[in-house]
């Protein structure tokens, strides 16, 4: 088992050290504060507009995605039969097996051309919502199940409503897993590249957003366009920096979601 377990273990680790191996010759403050000036691959002004970008998209996306998420799992916990109930449990599980660039596809085709949204942060913000909703239902599920009903049960005798029940007895019991499952979401939506690249992103032209029917850069784009320049080594050597850069943004969410867990008590 030992042996089994040990390719799962290195593996990764392995992959890490390397990214971070090659990152070393770029990672320099000025790399991360700096911005590019919006033509060509930035290679001089640092990677700042696209780590902005990346969070921008992020934590719209997650904004949208909560009451969404809040609502659904709320109606599931004190209103939905239970045929409702196995049958959302099925839609989100399939949900989150969908690949993330089919609601690329179907948010090129509704937001950017049938609603003229055009590449947008907003198009994008909106398609990573929807990837990231099931997770943050399940996650909302799985905290109100935790709480215990004879809380319910004392405060519907005590002749509170299930509306003062949610906002008085479930949510200051729950809010740090909510706030964990947030920052899960966050990670998640910082990982994905598929949904933004045909929705929000542009890799030159752009550095700040004007609104939020601006097109966007991002590390994940900025990555993929740089990683295509293979004969170029100073090119490679970005997108590997950029590629740390994102690694440790993705892992300090991931962290900071485990310590949120563990101050919890789950």
């Amino acid at each position: 088992m030992l042996l089994l377990a040990l390719p799962a273990l290195l593996i990764p680790t392995m992959v890490l050290c390397y990214i971070f191996w090659q990152a070393v010759p770029v990672l320099n403050w000025g790399f991360l504060s700096g911005t590019a000036d919006g033509v060509g691959f930035g290679v001089t002004e640092g990677i700042f507009s696209q780590l902005v970008g990346s969070l921008l998209l992020a934590t719209m996306a997650c904004l949208i995605a909560i009451p969404f998420a809040l609502g659904t799992a709320l109606y599931y916990r004190t209103f939905a039969t239970p045929g409702q109930q196995r049958l959302m449990n099925a839609m989100f599980n399939m949900l989150q097996g969908i690949p993330p660039i089919v609601f690329g596809l179907c948010g090129l085709v509704v937001l950017v051309n049938l609603f003229a949204w055009g590449v947008s942060l907003l198009s994008g913000a909106v398609v990573l919502a929807v990837v990231v909703l099931p997770l943050l239902v399940l996650n909302t599920l799985v905290t109100l199940e935790r709480i215990p009903n004879e809380y319910s049960e004392a405060g519907s005798a005590l002749g509170l409503t299930k509306g003062a029940i949610i906002l008085r007895l479930w949510l200051p019991r729950s809010w740090l897993q909510l706030l964990t499952g947030l920052l899960l979401a966050m990670a998640r939506a910082l990982s994905e590249t598929a949904p933004i690249m045909f929705t929000a992103t542009v890799f030159s032209g752009v550095v700040w957003p004007d609104s939020i029917f601006s097109p966007v850069t991002t590390l994940q784009t900025h990555i993929f366009y740089l990683a295509q320049e293979g004969n170029d080594p100073l090119l490679i050597s970005i997108a590997w920096g950029s590629a740390a850069v994102l690694v440790l943004l993705v892992a300090f969410f991931g962290l900071l979601a485990r310590l949120l867990q563990k101050l919890g008590g789950n």
